[in-house]
């Protein structure tokens, strides 16, 4: 995983709990949940920080359902743009020339 510069917020997110249960699985922390964790706390998050632990809250969730699937990339990977074009122009070929002598016979 990359290093995380503000692990503090993570840690908060942690806290309140990255997600909520719903009636069909997980769903992002609420507004009045977040609320609710602050005034049993005792403390008042400046309102960027709040709206950032609802944004990740909701990326959580996503995530989670992206995860999923099987062939889903982890996501702190960048999507890899880099392929050996010969290698594809290869197997490009062989699955035409095997669909070509398929059908001749």
């Amino acid at each position: 995983m990359p290093p995380i510069s503000c692990l503090w917020v993570v840690d908060y997110l942690m806290e309140v709990g990255p997600t909520e249960a719903g009636a069909m699985g997980p769903v992002p922390v609420s507004w009045r949940e977040i609320d609710h964790w602050q005034q049993c706390l005792g403390i008042a998050l400046d309102p960027w920080v709040t709206r950032l632990l609802r944004r990740l809250s909701l990326e959580f969730v996503a995530e989670s359902h992206r995860a999923r699937e099987a062939d889903c990339p982890a996501p702190w990977n960048s999507p890899s743009t880099d392929f050996d074009r010969e290698a594809l122009s290869r197997k490009i070929t062989q699955t035409f020339r095997a669909i070509a002598m398929s059908t001749s016979i």
